[in-house]
């Protein structure tokens, strides 16, 4: 029983670190050597749980992919229709991204390790699933739900890119509102909202009356 519960923990350690050097160098730049190392083992105790590095960043996937199905549930649990749901996936996965790097790691390892992207996609496709149909509640037509799926999965990228870059999650997650908010305007279901004052000044003028000015007095052309 001891001997089992200290293989767990073994290999979870195996995890973690391998999920620290796959978020920070990728697939090709870590290096079996230095998760063993980093985790506190031999190679020896590394190659016992994973055989194969693919074997260890397929096992920080799916620890991702775990980790991600439970931060997603509050956007699960939404139920306005419209395009709020989508755009709080990308923003609360942007914001976990940066929270946990076993999920950093798995988004980094499902475009470079193979094999790795289908589990990835789960993880987070249920709660695109559910969102688009509260997209589809709003008005958008199908068309365009396919066009926001797509677009969901390049912001993701993008925004992972942005994070590995170090830019900080609080922008990141900000940008992403601002790209959501813009793109809203061009799909069917956009959120009914008043314009800010900012809107308003770029608002053009409506046409001036015969003989009036813009300061409300009648010219006298004459």
């Amino acid at each position: 029983m001891l001997r089992q519960a200290r293989a767990e923990q073994t290999r979870a350690a195996l995890i973690d670190a391998a999920a620290e050097q796959f978020a920070r160098h990728g697939y090709t730049g870590a290096t079996l050597a230095r998760i063993s190392q980093s985790a506190g083992v031999t190679s020896g105790a590394l190659t016992f749980h994973f055989l194969t590095k693919e074997d260890l960043a397929l096992a920080v996937v799916e620890a991702g992919a775990s980790a991600v199905r439970s931060a997603l549930h509050e956007v699960q649990q939404l139920t306005t229709p419209g395009l709020t749901a989508v755009s709080r996936l990308t923003q609360s996965l942007a914001a976990f991204l940066n929270q946990d790097v076993r999920a950093h790691a798995a988004m980094r390892l499902a475009y470079e390790c193979p094999g790795s992207q289908p589990t990835w996609e789960e993880a987070w496709r249920p709660t695109l699933l559910h969102a688009l149909d509260l997209a589809r509640t709003g008005g958008t037509t199908d068309a365009e739900l396919a066009d926001i799926e797509l677009l969901v999965g390049y912001l993701l990228a993008g925004a992972e890119a942005r994070l590995r870059s170090g830019r900080p999650v609080r922008a990141v997650e900000h940008e992403l509102g601002q790209l959501w908010q813009r793109a809203a305007a061009g799909f069917s279901g956009r959120p009914d909202r008043e314009p800010d004052a900012r809107e308003h000044d770029r608002m053009p003028a409506p046409p001036l009356a015969h003989g009036e000015s813009r300061e409300g007095t009648v010219r006298n052309d004459g």
